[in-house]
């Protein structure tokens, strides 16, 4: 544990920017006040100030290993140090420019005590000169405070300078460390104490020390013993400086570090090794219940093994490993139940946008210590009356010289509260464009003039508002150039939007839930959604770091997985009054499902709502929609789709079928015929049988295909290997039918034949849309008609992401993907039937009565969905086959 003193004014802000860097320790501090002046008569001396706050420990001192002061409170500090030393302990002693006077001083007259007063207050508050003031009223309005406030402040400091006047160090023998700003005087502690001393000068003046984040990184560094917990540090040295002074010596010993050079392997053996630990479990609960030592020990502990930030480069903590790695990392220490947001915002939002636009001093501040779990950041957007819109920005950040001075009140913050930093915007220019003008900074929360305060809310994790009253930020913190922030907000929106939280509190919240049923089975069509959602975030968080990356690149991902995760928390809605009170409930159990219940409302506002992710797709499809369409497809085979579809679609419509979307053997049999003469009905079969050996995911492109087009499934593959029918056989009435064959692949193809026929009757509807006009406005402009369309778009995104793994896993495994292939299938196939009757019910409204015109293509896509849909209701049973349905 680390005590500060206060210095002569008897305030602790001077230590905020130090505090905020200690996540290592639990931190006291003693802050003066009127009190203090009164109780027990008048105070004569430093020593017997000292005496009176050490009376109010605890027996031998609240287990305090380090007394820290600066200026006078570093006289304090010696003091309380030499008393703790009496009961029994020795602390660490940390002198920040302390010196005394080398004779008595007498009193100073009442005006220099006011004007010292006010000089003392002025540069701690970073203005320079002093101010002829000749009375408390005069001094309080050069200072902005009310007279009592101001009485009271000049006070403690008139006592504390009398005190500091007199003063003469007790003599001791205790170790310390004195750091000396170079441009003010010094005293020689060595004639203090017969202990050791170690002499530290750092720049600047008297109140400069602490003013600049080098020396705030080296007097961190020194409070540390020199041995800062890091990815590469020793294992001696890493478990001493990670572990908090307050935890138990065998809480310190049942933690592992991590080698010096890390790998992938190396980086999942040592955090499997740390979530394996009974300490790691009572972190976790203590976390989830918002608490700040439990979260800080837990991420600490993280860091000093690397697991945070393994794909970063090696000069900011990382190991220079693959994005993909970091993800799976991320999801194995989040999926234990550690509250996810606090790395999300500090190292995939804040970390990552600083990484990619910050400035070269501002990443050797910040990131190190990001990824050694030493300091939490958080973002600081949305301000009252203006939500998720920054075109409303008020806080403001005007230029002097080489700072800004910002003003403003942000709201809605997460966990601000325990935050080091945060990532602003603010308004430097109002000129041009309603986004032009707009400035990011990272700012640091221990600053002078930021206060923070917790908003109440029904979930546990903390929501905070922070005020910016004349806080000033160095010009280094700024994030790219002036007025230019809004360019750079779209990437980092993007990085704030892949949904990777979402989906690993998905995860939890369903496994709680699992444990609290008999019928695991219910859960089937949730659980197929996650993985759906999980797929979509991995692909998403690997290419968030690209320098091009703009906020409609993650906007898919945003939009399903935070409403596949609050779509959990709604099953936990449903089940409350049954799961409230279930007796023998898992303790971390029981804290997820609470999670699930209060966290699930707020899951689609953050980093954007919902509308908000509908009417970003719903502006790029309005763009390029067919492209958009062939990317889904594309996943499967690029030029192969593209081939497929030039020779199908002409093929196919050659034939004609009356009414237009009914079932047409003909045209079925030539859609085969074309595909055989290209060669395409051997994609699949191997080299050595006279096969492409292109394999199942190159299969499905042309399943994918056939759908894409709303024609008949010509594509067999099935057939190609089977002795009754011989490759490329005919596939007229009367013959056995494989569409519905119950092997995995068969059940593959057919679910991409369905993802097609999906796809393809959203890009109907929305070319409809995007050339009908109604009440002198397209369809297409319409967001009451539009956005449940879109949202269809973004499930077959998913679903075309999550088929193409599946197909990947299915070949050569036989369909058992890890032990549990025909499952996986099988929730896959529950989604995708889920999502293609919304898709078609969103698909003809917006056609309206043309969709169901005889006459309409919407017709036949809309019957062939109907036909092929419901026939995923049992495609784990072989009973389908000799079933002819025209799919």
């Amino acid at each position: 544990m680390l005590l500060f003193a206060h210095p002569v004014g008897g305030s602790l802000l001077a230590y905020q920017p130090l505090v905020r860097r200690l996540t290592g320790y639990r931190c006291l501090g003693l802050e003066a006040s009127p009190k203090t002046l009164a109780e027990d008569g008048p105070v004569e001396s430093v020593q017997e100030l000292a005496r009176q706050y050490v009376a109010g420990f605890a027996d031998g001192g609240p287990g305090i290993d380090v007394v820290c002061g600066w200026s006078f409170g570093g006289a304090l500090a010696w003091e309380i140090a030499c008393l703790l030393a009496e009961r029994g302990r020795r602390p660490k002693v940390v002198l920040l420019d302390s010196t005394w006077p080398e004779r008595h001083h007498p009193d100073a007259a009442p005006t220099e005590a006011l004007r010292g007063f006010v000089h003392d207050a002025l540069r701690l508050g970073g203005r320079t000169g002093d101010s002829e003031v000749d009375s408390e009223a005069g001094a309080a309005a050069v200072l902005g405070m009310d007279l009592e406030t101001f009485s009271e402040r000049f006070g403690i400091f008139a006592r504390n300078r009398r005190l500091i006047g007199t003063w003469q160090p007790t003599a001791g023998g205790l170790d310390l460390v004195s750091v000396r700003a170079v441009e003010s005087l010094t005293s020689d502690w060595r004639t203090v104490t017969s202990g050791s001393v170690h002499v530290q000068d750092l720049p600047g003046d008297h109140y400069g020390l602490l003013g600049g984040a080098g020396n705030v990184a080296a007097i961190e560094k020194i409070i540390r013993d020199g041995h800062p917990a890091t990815a590469t540090a020793s294992a001696t040295a890493s478990a001493t400086a990670s572990a908090p002074a307050s935890a138990p010596a065998s809480a310190q010993a049942e933690f592992a570090t991590q080698e010096a050079e890390p790998d992938a392997d190396g980086l999942q053996a040592s955090l499997a090794k740390l979530v394996d630990t009974p300490r790691w479990r009572e972190l976790v609960i203590g976390a989830r219940r918002m608490d700040p030592d439990a979260i800080s020990e837990a991420y600490r502990e993280l860091g000093a093994r690397g697991l945070l930030t393994p794909d970063w480069p090696r000069e900011f903590g990382g190991s220079g490993l693959p994005t993909r790695l970091a993800i799976e990392l991320f999801e194995g220490f989040a999926s234990t139940g550690l509250p996810d947001l606090v790395y999300a915002l500090t190292v995939q939002i804040v970390g990552n946008f600083v990484l990619k636009s910050g400035s070269e001093q501002l990443k050797r501040e910040l990131l190190p210590r990001i990824s050694r779990g030493e300091e939490f950041s958080t973002v600081l957007y949305s301000e009252p009356r203006a939500g998720s819109d920054l075109a409303a920005l008020r806080t403001r950040a005007e230029r002097r010289g080489d700072r800004y001075v910002l003003n403003g009140v942000k709201v809605f913050s997460i966990y601000s509260d325990i935050a080091g930093s945060a990532l602003v915007a603010a308004r430097t220019g109002q000129e041009g464009h309603k986004y032009d003008g707009i400035t990011l900074f990272v700012i640091d929360l221990a600053a002078q003039g930021v206060s923070v305060e917790l908003v109440d809310t029904l979930q546990r994790e903390r929501m905070c508002r922070v005020r910016l009253q004349d806080v000033e930020v160095e010009s280094w913190r700024r994030v790219g150039e002036e007025g230019r922030g809004w360019a750079l907000l779209d990437g980092a929106l993007a990085i704030e939007r892949t949904g990777i939280d979402h989906v690993v509190r998905a995860a939890r919240w369903l496994k709680a839930l699992r444990g609290t049923t008999d019928r695991p089975e219910s859960l089937q069509r949730l659980e197929g959604q996650v993985e759906c959602a999980t797929t979509l975030a991995r692909a998403a968080a690997e290419v968030f770091l690209r320098t091009d990356v703009k906020a409609t690149d993650t906007a898919v991902a945003k939009l399903y997985t935070s409403e596949t995760c609050q779509q959990v928390g709604h099953e936990v809605l449903r089940r409350w009054s049954t799961l409230a009170t279930m007796p023998g409930l898992d303790e971390l159990a029981r804290e997820e499902l609470f999670s699930g219940l209060t966290e699930s409302p707020g899951l689609t506002l953050s980093a954007g709502t919902s509308e908000m992710m509908l009417s970003t797709i719903g502006t790029d499809l309005r763009e390029e929609a067919s492209r958009r369409c062939l990317e889904i497809l594309h996943r499967f085979g690029g030029d192969l789709v593209d081939t497929a579809m030039e020779v199908l679609e002409a093929a196919g419509a050659g034939i004609k079928a009356e009414p237009l979307f009914a079932h047409s053997p003909t045209r079925r049999a030539a859609l085969a015929k074309t595909l055989a003469d290209l060669g395409f009905d051997r994609i699949e079969l191997p080299e050595e049988e006279g096969g492409l050996g292109l394999g199942l995911t190159e299969g499905c492109a042309i399943s994918l295909t056939l759908g894409y087009l709303g024609y008949e499934n010509a594509y067999q593959p099935c057939r190609l290997a089977d002795p009754r029918t011989g490759p490329g056989s005919g596939t007229g009435d009367g013959e056995v039918s494989h569409d519905r064959c119950a092997a995995p692949e068969c059940r593959v193809r057919h679910a991409a034949y369905v993802l097609g026929l999906g796809i393809g009757l959203f890009r109907t509807a929305w070319e409809h849309a995007a050339t009908r006009e109604q009440f002198d406005r397209r369809l297409v402009d319409a967001d009451a008609l539009m956005f449940p369309l879109i949202r269809s778009y973004a499930e077959l995104t998913a679903l075309g992401a999550r088929l193409h793994e599946i197909a990947e896993a299915v070949v050569g495994t036989g369909g058992d993907e890890g032990g549990d292939g025909g499952a996986v299938l099988r929730r896959f196939e529950l989604v995708e039937q889920d999502a293609l009757v919304r898709a078609v019910r969103s698909a003809m409204q917006v056609l309206g009565a043309q969709g169901i015109t005889e006459w309409s293509v919407a017709s036949r896509f809309y019957m062939r969905c109907a036909e092929n849909i419901g026939s995923l209701d049992s495609p784990d049973s072989p009973d389908h086959e000799g079933t002819e349905t025209g799919g």
